[in-house]
């Protein structure tokens, strides 16, 4: 969090009636914190991240030389601790990132532990691996900072495990404060992080440089580096445009859209749906940080691959699904976007065929070719339909689709293996949903087969087996129930703009098919769910004395 607060321009500025002011900025982050503070899929993934380094502790200790001092060192802020409601407390204001913002958000927050986290450190502890928080908090809330970690259960054994900014404030890189860890004897065996900077010393540049490097170092992720996502700020944002940091809102503004913008986008976007989404759909579309998530979850899925117990599995099959999963599908989530349908057959499936330019998700294909290899059945469960509906075109989406994971290299690619929503379907119903199709893969309808399916990869928690167990997929608490699946049998790519989660959790908030509400409405409830910061309006009722009692 620490290095975009630190921001030398972070003050509120006054703009000309009608033009883009920091209130627009700070709203266009809704979606995303909307999907880190409610979704599932969040809580999975940091699931995921955490057993599979809990699963990997103890052979990487045997392999530690024995004049080494074995260590993890993590990240705290959106790593072991949310700091959303920093900036989801921004949301409607004019209010900007501050110094002293940040500096009583740290001696105030009521913080709460991400998911996995204590228990992973705790067992890393147990093992006598020494644990380091390093951070750009500022040195003096260390106190506080540590009393904290001890309270949400982390293990903190010294002070000096405690890695802030040095005395009056001064920058120190995460990669300086790392050296300094090793040059006191330590062997780093695995480092956390929501940053890409929390891993290594990233490449200075704009995204496609840090795409490259995250690809040079791509092998580590899930070994000795784990990712966490964070969609709603970040490195990542500056990685966007040339000097970033220095725009002012309303040109921040401007980037931003430029980058999200399709000019050909056959339906019109809701003006608030788009600003809403527009950080998380940079984060999934322009960061090298999702990139590296991406890796890490197939590099894990790859691991489990060779698991005995899922290799040798009597017919043994993977279920993976496909738009978010294989293949990148924005910008044309936008299209339709949220409660916008195709009204015409030929409209659909010329947005279907623009499908056909997206690239595939990086570490899909390799992963893909590695199950083969070993033996699995692969079978491509997707959402998308049958047809189109136009006259004379039975099956064009289908064949579309065989086309399209063809032209990516995905292996064994056949009508048989691509299970869209009109197979396997009750009597009478033409399109159902993907438990009847995983059902047809175990119970032998398809080939005469039963498969045991050991892996299922995917973007939403309806591409696991979820409902067989009874358990909704779109209930966070579900997630709770099956913690231990994830990162070992089940394994997610993080997807803030997945249409289907928003569609089904803010109906389940509005009581209502929330695209029988007006837009206004929408906007209004996405709102409504932002989590504040409780300290908020202690914040504003001292913001004009001198901060420093509260050093």
């Amino acid at each position: 969090m620490a290095a975009l607060l630190l921001s030398p321009l972070l003050s509120s500025q006054s703009f000309p009636a009608n033009s883009f002011d920091q209130k627009d900025l700070n709203n266009e982050v809704i979606i995303a914190a909307n999907w880190q503070q409610h979704s599932g899929e969040y809580a999975a993934y940091f699931y995921q991240s955490f057993n599979s380094a809990t699963d990997q502790l103890e052979a990487i200790l045997k392999r530690i030389p024995e004049s080494k001092k074995p260590a993890i060192i993590t990240d705290i802020d959106d790593t072991l601790i949310s700091g959303t409601p920093y900036f989801t407390s921004m949301v409607d204001t004019n209010e900007s990132r501050s110094i002293e913002r940040s500096r009583f958000w740290w001696n105030h927050q009521e913080a709460e532990a991400l998911p996995g986290s204590v228990d992973f450190l705790k067992k890393a502890n147990s093992l006598g691996i020494e644990i380091f928080y390093i951070s750009g908090r500022f040195n003096d809330v260390k106190a506080i900072t540590i009393n904290k970690l001890k309270q949400l259960g982390y293990p903190v054994s010294s002070e000096n495990h405690v890695i802030l900014q040095e005395e009056r404030n001064v920058t120190l890189s995460k990669e300086d404060k790392r050296q300094h860890i090793i040059k006191a004897g330590y062997h780093p065996i695995m480092l956390f992080g929501d940053q890409l900077e929390d891993l290594g010393e990233v490449d200075k540049g704009l995204y496609p440089e840090k795409k490259k490097w995250v690809s040079q170092h791509q092998d580590k992720l899930g070994t000795q580096w784990f990712i966490l996502p964070n969609t709603v700020y970040g490195f990542w944002e500056e990685a966007i445009s040339k000097d970033y940091r220095t725009l002012s809102p309303e040109e921040k503004h401007r980037v931003r859209i430029q980058e999200v913008n399709d000019k050909e986008l056959p339906v019109p976007v809701p003006e608030s749906y788009w600003q809403h989404i527009i950080m998380a759909d940079l984060w999934i579309r322009k960061s090298a940080d999702f990139n590296a998530t991406a890796l890490q979850t197939y590099n894990l899925a790859s691991k489990a691959l060779e698991a005995p117990e899922n290799r040798h599995a009597n017919n043994p099959a993977i279920v993976v699904d496909i738009d978010g999963t294989l293949i990148d599908y924005p910008p044309f989530h936008l299209a339709p976007p949220l409660c916008k349908t195709f009204t015409e057959p030929e409209e659909k499936m010329r947005n279907y065929e623009k499908q056909l330019e997206a690239t595939s998700i990086p570490g899909a294909r390799e992963f893909l070719n590695k199950a083969a290899a070993l033996g699995y059945e692969i079978f491509y469960l997707t959402a998308r339909e049958h047809s189109s509906g136009r006259s004379g075109h039975k099956g064009d989406v289908e064949s579309l689709t065989l086309k399209q994971l063809v032209y990516n290299g995905f292996p064994k690619v056949t009508r048989t293996n691509l299970l869209n929503r009109s197979k396997y379907c009750p009597v009478n119903k033409k399109s159902c949903d993907k438990e009847h199709q995983r059902k047809a893969i175990t119970s032998g309808r398809i080939n005469g087969k039963k498969y045991d399916v050991r892996l299922f990869v995917g973007d939403l928690l309806d591409d696991f087996d979820l409902k067989e167990k009874g358990l909704s997929p779109f209930d966070r608490a579900s997630v709770e129930k099956t913690k231990s699946f994830y990162g070992r049998r089940y394994f997610i790519i993080p997807n803030p703009v997945n249409k289907t989660w928003m569609w089904h959790y803010y109906s389940g908030v509005a009581g209502k098919d929330i695209c029988r509400l007006s837009e206004q409405e929408r906007s209004e409830i996405r709102k409504s769910l932002i989590e504040d910061w409780p300290e908020k309006d202690l914040y504003k009722s001292v913001q004009h004395q001198d901060l420093l009692t509260f050093r």
